[in-house]
């Protein structure tokens, strides 16, 4: 019987096929906000290998107890990357950058400023993406497309982390129309940093889309899809 992680991985490679890209061109980063902790070690048994969390301080509960488990049943942690991505505050991005491996949502200088900072007091290289608002919702967070260049030259030299994607969150509507657009700018705001910062650039990550819209994301360009409930089921209510 399939599990649902191997349902999500099936359907995600049809996604990609479908615009003809190769499915192994699109990881999936398994976001397990409110999800009970064998959830998240079953999926990583599965196959799951890169693990999304939206919140600082539920991550810094789960993360030391889901490796606990999955040692004890001789997993190789070391194959684990862990994101961040959720909002994140200020006040907590020196925890952050010590917690993850990739932190998804940096969206001003000074959040690039303390985890930069952290990160080279760590000895760590930190990857970081920057969250854009391609929706246009001001409940979104997020740098604005025009603004990136600017985020980008402030931030790019920084020790300690390694800028290397854009993320965003699509528009919370039924139009899979403005769904689409939104990951289509995206897209074409990575297109606008190539020119910019050609050496930069190469490599770079485009994490969009999640369980109720990632055959927009790909169709897009995604390389990164951030899906929870597809591969965890409903969320606890914690």
């Amino acid at each position: 019987m399939n599990t649902q992680f191997e349902t999500v991985c099936r359907q995600i490679a049809e996604s990609a096929l479908r615009v003809g890209r190769n499915p192994e061109s699109v990881r999936i980063v398994g976001v397990s906000k409110r999800q009970p902790n064998d959830k998240l070690v079953t999926a990583v048994l599965d196959g799951l290998r890169e693990i999304g969390e939206n919140r600082v301080q539920e991550a810094s509960e789960k993360r030391p107890i889901v490796e606990k488990l999955l040692e004890e049943v001789g997993f190789d942690i070391s194959q684990l990357k862990w994101h961040m991505v959720g909002r994140l505050q200020s006040n907590k991005a020196a925890t952050a950058a010590g917690l993850f491996d990739v932190i998804q949502s940096v969206e001003n200088v000074k959040i690039a400023n303390r985890l930069s900072r952290t990160a080279a007091e760590l000895g760590k290289s930190l990857e970081v993406f920057i969250e854009v608002n391609t929706s246009g919702e001001a409940s979104k967070a997020g740098v604005h497309p025009d603004s990136i260049i600017d985020l980008i030259g402030e931030i790019k030299s920084l020790p300690g982390i390694k800028l290397n994607g854009l993320m965003t969150l699509g528009p919370l509507t039924e139009d899979r129309d403005r769904i689409r657009a939104s990951f289509d700018r995206l897209k074409e705001t990575l297109d606008g940093i190539e020119v910019e910062f050609p050496s930069l650039t190469a490599g770079w990550d485009l994490s969009m889309g999640m369980s109720g819209d990632f055959s927009e994301a790909i169709a897009a360009g995604a390389t990164i899809v951030r899906i929870g409930t597809a591969i965890f089921g409903p969320r606890t209510t914690i």
